[in-house]
């Protein structure tokens, strides 16, 4: 009776996923506290220094702004459009509310960070089965790069967070469409822009596709479109009173073009060598007109030489994808990176060659891959790039792994049918 009783009272306890989900907040959490009270700015994660300064000083009433000269042109307590504000913002309502305390923030990343994981297992369920999904689940509660940046105060866990909810969201409408998940779909899309600028080219691909899926709610399109230009409008408007000159969101992308594809790099790109900004460039003093004159330049160096660009592009692309250790590196972060995505990526190709048979219903979870990576591959890339795809890759890891114990199952016993982990179980199919 009393064993019924604690059934009915608490019924995620009978649920593997709640003992993965509950690993996983105690991995983010021990982090978390790990990385303490301060903000030094580890390696992959030097931007925290700047959101979490922009963050203080927002709510010590100075705006987004830094009390000294700052990288890449920033003057002291001067205004700047070039650091994410939505992350700035998120950090400065956490210290508005607690006090300057980042390891609060770092707590509350550790929980969104667990989210992720949870979504991670969603949207294996939704588009595998029950049984990726929990594996999945469980790589992701103890993947490294995933517990990392889940107690760090850059970009990346909330933006995960709302791509996973993105592709999930998209599957979901492609399958029974209705208003409020067209709605849910604009939020989290909108507050993914407000994260990172870059998935504005991802965008526009997923609503169509999902409008192609559903061609006779193509009015309710409507809804995501209306949801992500209010998000962006009132940060435009800001940039604009305080340039002159229109920018969306963040003063970046040209830098980071030019960078990315300077002569100097001599087909050799490495993500922590950067260039000093020509003065006649610096002298504009305007974060907009400078950033466009660099963005001619970047243009101009790939037009003038395209097979340098192409060798850049290839040698980005290996430092995107890098799981071996390397002399410039800690020891630590070394092994992190070996039994990380050292391990994971095999499996990864195996599952996506696995499901290649299934790439009308993986569409836009192969559409992210491809120009996520794109995009990174053609200006500036670091492996923190790189978690978003780990993320959205994962299950496929997972179905190689069940796969290959299937199979390995069937060969030991062979009187028991083998079936492939995602034919019986999968919602999609």
């Amino acid at each position: 009776m009393s064993e019924q009783k604690r059934r009915v009272g608490f019924p995620w306890a009978n649920k593997p996923i709640f003992w993965i989900l509950l690993v996983a907040l105690l991995l983010r959490v021990a982090a978390a506290f790990l990385l303490g009270n301060t903000v030094s700015g580890l390696s992959g994660a030097q931007d925290e220094v700047s959101y979490s300064m922009l963050g203080h000083r927002y709510a010590e009433g100075y705006g987004l702004t830094f009390p000294s000269n700052w990288y890449p042109w920033i003057k002291a307590d001067a205004p700047q459009s070039y650091y994410s504000a939505t992350m700035s913002l998120m950090l400065a309502s956490i210290y508005m509310l607690f006090g300057y305390q980042p390891l609060i923030a770092r707590l509350i990343m550790a929980l969104l960070g667990t989210a992720v994981v949870g979504l991670i297992y969603l949207l294996a369920r939704q588009t595998f089965s029950e049984r990726v999904a929990l594996l999945a689940a469980a790589i992701a509660a103890v993947y490294t790069y995933l517990i990392f940046y889940s107690a760090t105060l850059v970009t990346e866990t909330p933006f995960i967070f709302c791509i996973l909810s993105a592709l999930y969201l998209a599957n979901q409408l492609a399958r029974s469409p209705t208003w409020w998940k067209w709605g849910a779909l604009g939020i989290v899309l909108a507050i993914s822009v407000l994260f990172r600028m870059a998935v504005v080219f991802f965008v526009p691909i997923l609503l169509l596709w999902v409008i192609w899926q559903q061609r006779r709610q193509i009015i309710y399109a409507v809804i995501p479109l209306v949801f992500i230009v209010l998000a962006i409008l009132p940060f435009s408007l800001h940039n604009y009173r305080l340039w002159g000159e229109f920018l969306l969101l963040e003063a970046q992308f040209g830098h980071v073009l030019w960078n990315g594809n300077h002569p100097e790099h001599q087909g050799n790109f490495h993500p922590f060598i950067v260039f000093d900004i020509p003065e006649e460039v610096l002298a504009l003093d305007n974060d907009v007109l400078i950033t466009n004159a660099l963005l001619h330049r970047g243009v101009e160096n790939v037009l003038n030489d395209p097979g340098h660009f192409v060798l850049l592009t290839l040698t980005r692309l290996r430092e995107l994808f890098k799981f071996w250790p390397t002399a410039d590196s800690l020891p630590l972060s070394n092994l992190l990176r070996v039994i990380s995505f050292g391990i994971l990526w095999p499996f990864c190709v195996a599952g996506l060659i696995m499901s290649r048979r299934r790439w009308r219903e993986l569409t836009p979870i192969l559409l992210f891959l491809v120009i996520h990576i794109g995009v990174y591959s053609v200006t500036w890339t670091m492996i923190r790039y790189r978690v978003p795809v780990d993320a959205v890759l994962i299950p496929f890891a997972a179905i190689s792994i069940v796969y290959i114990y299937d199979w390995m199952r069937s060969r030991s016993q062979p009187d028991e049918k083998w079936k492939k982990p995602f034919s019986a179980e999968s919602s999609l199919s």
